[in-house]
């Protein structure tokens, strides 16, 4: 039986987290090649938009601080990603991708990530955000 990988990361909030979060999905590659590469891919293209969102959305003059909880088990894969910055005032159940005419990338991250994963939530908490995500594999 292969084991459960399990790896997390605090930092702020900026391009360097992104680079993280690709750094920790290429180490799930190496330790857990019984993981189908279209799954994992899907799931790390939905935790890096996550990620990207928080980054993007940060408040002006402050530092955002992101963490990421990353496993896979033989159910699937999970990621919990914590944030500092505002709580988002969100409904996921409305997140859908813009008109096909609408060429832009802005207001299509949390639909996409619906679409890439199972399971996607969001808690808004006293100081920030908790964003769950799960896909089986």
């Amino acid at each position: 039986m292969t084991e459960a990988f399990r790896e997390e990361f605090l930092a702020p909030a900026d391009a360097e987290a992104i680079e993280r979060v690709h750094a920790l999905f290429e180490e799930l590659a190496v330790r857990r090649p019984d993981l189908p590469d279209d799954r994992r891919g899907a799931f790390e293209l939905a935790v890096v938009e996550v990620v990207t969102n928080v980054v993007q959305h940060g408040v002006a003059g402050t530092r955002t601080r992101v963490e990421l909880e990353l496993g896979h088990s033989p159910d699937g894969l999970r990621a919990v990603v914590t944030d500092d910055a505002e709580p988002a005032d969100i409904d996921l159940s409305t997140a859908a991708m813009p008109d096909p005419e609408d060429f832009g990338e802005s207001g299509r991250g949390l639909a996409l990530i619906s679409l890439l994963v199972d399971e996607f939530a969001h808690q808004p908490l006293p100081h920030g955000n908790r964003w769950t995500l799960s896909s089986g594999v």
